[in-house]
């Protein structure tokens, strides 16, 4: 999904005042510092993605009313810090203008961050005019929102410099914030992007995971609206955990743009471990993997483009030296997918008969594996410490657990 950027808008003070009216409304028995009109909605002048944002800035000691009180009174969704200290993000479902929410710990370096950042370009046109460049040929590149943030990060610490109001600790600590991290960027195939989820990908999710063609070998019946939201917004908030140990990733159409299935990995932290046919014990790394398609898009080689790409992606990701070892776990009458697992390289490790009861009956697993090498020394995210067998399964009550 591209960043958009547009020229300013005169409409946008306007939105936010509205806005404004109803967190005052939402927060009225909260004693809260002030609502700020943030980002670069809030600069006269300055080209911005057409998104509202808005600080609700409160004592520490004011913090949990202030997070009880939009969740109860505004029924916002909490999505926690997200990686960034003293901030907490909301989603109101109610986006009739586009908005994001954020309540704020008074005098805290990201708090400080919105506001100096939009003080200065407020008052200094060389900057905001160059802000606006960057951020127009950022848009121009259909780049998305992880690499968009990243690439602004230059421009944005010397925005903040010129302001004078940041020690060179706290300018490392948001350019730290401003890190992919664990994040993934856009991973772009012949014919598909894959990518970190948005809260807009909620409709198509829905569409996915509410269909009963892809609940069939599934444990869980077809999801409701709300849970398809619940497990969006569950996804953005493991974009930032450190480690990261839950990969889900959006799969869309280059040429279009649409939302078409998702692809996921649960890893689990390196053991040393002897795998079968090896003689010496060497670190291992395993991962649990999945897939999902909307059925109009089943058929075409969709899912063998984006598993290819994921996987080397993830494999990337979590090596460090050693092995990694991959499972995708099917029912068997699924033929559609334990044929792609073979496809990727996979090969049949274990059969059970009869592993669990879902659905009024007894279901068999299927599966697969594949072990790729050795990684060189001195590569990031090491994962050590956990105890993991090579028989490890997703437990079926967690979110993720199979492929369809």
């Amino acid at each position: 999904m591209s960043v958009i950027v547009d020229q300013y808008n005169e409409e946008w003070p306007k939105q936010f005042e509205k806005i404004k009216a109803e967190l005052e409304n939402h927060l009225r028995d909260v004693d809260y510092l002030s609502i700020e009109h943030v980002g670069s909605t809030s600069v006269p002048g300055l080209a911005a993605k057409p998104i509202i944002d808005i600080d609700v800035i409160v004592s520490r000691d004011n913090l949990q009313s202030a997070i009880d009180a939009l969740t109860t009174n505004g029924k916002f969704d909490h999505l926690g810090e997200l990686g960034v200290v003293d901030r907490h993000a909301f989603k109101d479902p109610n986006q009739a203008i586009p908005h994001n929410i954020y309540v704020c710990v008074d005098g805290a370096v990201q708090t400080r961050n919105h506001l100096n950042l939009r003080n200065t370009l407020r008052t200094n046109s060389e900057l905001r005019d160059e802000y606006a460049r960057v951020k127009l040929e950022l848009a121009a590149t259909s780049t998305n929102i992880v690499d968009y943030v990243y690439a602004k990060s230059t421009v944005i610490q010397k925005i903040l410099s010129a302001s004078q109001s940041f020690t060179k600790d706290e300018l490392a600590s948001i350019a730290r914030q401003n890190l992919k991290g664990e994040r993934f960027g856009a991973i772009k195939t012949e014919r598909l992007l894959l990518r970190e989820f948005v809260t807009q990908d909620i409709p198509g999710y829905y569409a996915l995971e509410s269909s009963e063609a892809n609940a069939r070998y599934q444990s869980w019946p077809p999801r409701t609206p709300q849970q398809a939201r619940e497990l969006v917004l569950q996804n953005i908030r493991n974009h930032n955990d450190v480690p990261r140990t839950i990969y889900e990733l959006a799969v869309e159409t280059l040429d279009t743009g649409t939302f078409i299935g998702r692809v996921g990995a649960k890893t689990s932290q390196a053991n040393s471990d002897k795998l079968p046919g090896e003689s010496s014990i060497k670190p291992v790394t395993h991962a649990d993997l999945w897939f999902s398609f909307l059925p109009e898009y089943q058929g075409r080689g969709y899912a063998t483009e984006a598993m290819t790409a994921f996987i080397g992606a993830i494999k990337e990701r979590i090596q460090d030296v050693g092995k990694v070892e991959m499972e995708i776990e099917c029912d068997p009458r699924n033929e559609a997918s334990w044929k792609l697992a073979e496809r990727l390289g996979f090969e049949r490790h274990s059969l059970t008969k009869e592993k669990e009861m879902l659905k009024g009956e007894w279901v068999d697993s299927l599966v697969m594996r594949k072990v790729v090498g050795d990684a060189p020394i001195g590569r990031k995210h090491v994962r050590r410490s956990s105890k993991v067998s090579s028989s490890m399964r997703l437990d079926p009550a967690e979110l993720y657990e199979t492929c369809h």
